[in-house]
């Protein structure tokens, strides 16, 4: 099909009517195709040197993470798009075969040019936050994207250890499901880093756990992710960040100094926006803040000379010293009659706005 039709991968309208037209009774595996073609794989699989475990697993493990889908059905699929569409159409490098649906799994456990497990490389100790083991290193020569196995032996992984994988060359994290904490620094300053895939598991990500990974554009936050340490993503190159609702504490200089951050709106779990949470984050224009809001805290939003207006909710009792300053020349808070943002401003020669 895709030989023929090879133009239509790239119309989604086209290529999602002719699956439907070509398998009209196969309701199951038309949608697994196009789950994983809405994911992007076509495209990525197109611009891919080498179609091996580390690329599919991505896809492997969103499919199970965001919609549930079964190991051997995730499998499966993606190794039908890496190999009929990626091989034999495309003509791609690629260590990936086909088995029969439902028949085992087709992408294999990675193995060592020394014919050890995948799992054998990595370093582990006893976590100092969980019961079970942390990670400590990485003995692979290929460490440039790597798969964090959630096993060792009849133990389970629950953490990566503060500071073991500080200014390493790591391209590509991919953390398995059962991890439930990042430490404190564990990716700090990775240059590198462009892409991290968190599993639903994670609890906790320590201070500065990510701290200068300024090639990081974007992540996706898990659902029951419940605090955020200090600077845990200052530095880094994410454009917004989407805080999930489980989240009930958040560090200091959060988001500081992101260069790139655009956009962020503060979710009603998040009661403070603390201190120097966007300090720095020149390209910052756009702010949402909620109802329930209570309070700015010091030089939260210093430096941010994009910013040209606000809105601070009734909610809010307590702003911090400089919490807008340096921001954009025409910056404006918009704020209710008598509310302690109308008294702030006025106490601090800020430009207002009743609304």
């Amino acid at each position: 099909m895709l030989r023929q039709y090879e133009n239509s991968i790239d119309d989604k309208r086209q290529f999602t009517a002719l699956v439907k037209d070509i398998f009209p009774e196969e309701a199951k595996n038309i949608n697994l195709i196009l789950m994983a073609y809405n994911m992007g794989i076509a495209q990525d699989i197109q611009k891919a040197n080498l179609l091996n475990n580390t690329f599919a697993f991505r896809y492997v493990k969103q499919l199970m993470d965001d919609y549930g889908i079964s190991r051997v059905n995730a499998d499966w699929i993606v190794s039908v798009w890496c190999s009929c569409y990626g091989n034999k159409v495309l003509g791609k490098a690629c260590d990936i075969s086909v088995q029969k649906q439902g028949g085992g799994p087709a992408i294999k456990d990675n193995k060592s040019y020394s014919g050890k497990s995948y799992g054998d490389l990595f370093v582990y100790e006893k976590s100092r936050r969980g019961n079970g083991l942390a990670v400590t290193g990485f003995r692979g020569d290929k460490n440039k994207t790597i798969i964090f196995q959630n096993r060792s032996g009849n133990e389970n992984v629950i953490e990566i250890a503060d500071n073991s994988f500080s200014k390493s060359s790591i391209e590509e994290a991919i953390l398995t499901e059962g991890f439930k904490y990042i430490g404190l620094n564990t990716f700090s300053d990775c240059e590198k880093l462009h892409q991290v895939v968190l599993p639903v598991s994670v609890e906790e990500i320590e201070n500065s756990a990510f701290e200068n990974c300024n090639s990081l554009k974007s992540i996706s936050l898990p659902v029951l992710l419940k605090t955020i340490g200090d600077a845990a993503f200052k530095g880094t190159g994410l454009r917004t960040l989407d805080i999930p609702k489980s989240v009930f504490w958040i560090g200091d200089d959060l988001l500081a100094e992101c260069q790139s951050l655009e956009h962020i709106k503060i979710p009603d779990n998040i009661a403070r926006i603390t201190d120097r949470m966007f300090m720095n984050c020149s390209r910052l224009k756009k702010v949402e803040l909620h109802e329930k809001l209570n309070s700015i805290g010091e030089r939260a939003f210093f430096g941010c000379s994009n910013l040209d207006f606000i809105i601070i909710p009734d909610s809010v009792q307590q702003i911090g010293q400089d919490a807008f300053t340096g921001t954009d020349d025409m910056f404006i808070v918009q704020c209710s009659f008598g509310s302690f943002a109308e008294q702030y401003c006025r106490k601090n020669k800020i430009k207002y706005q009743l609304v």
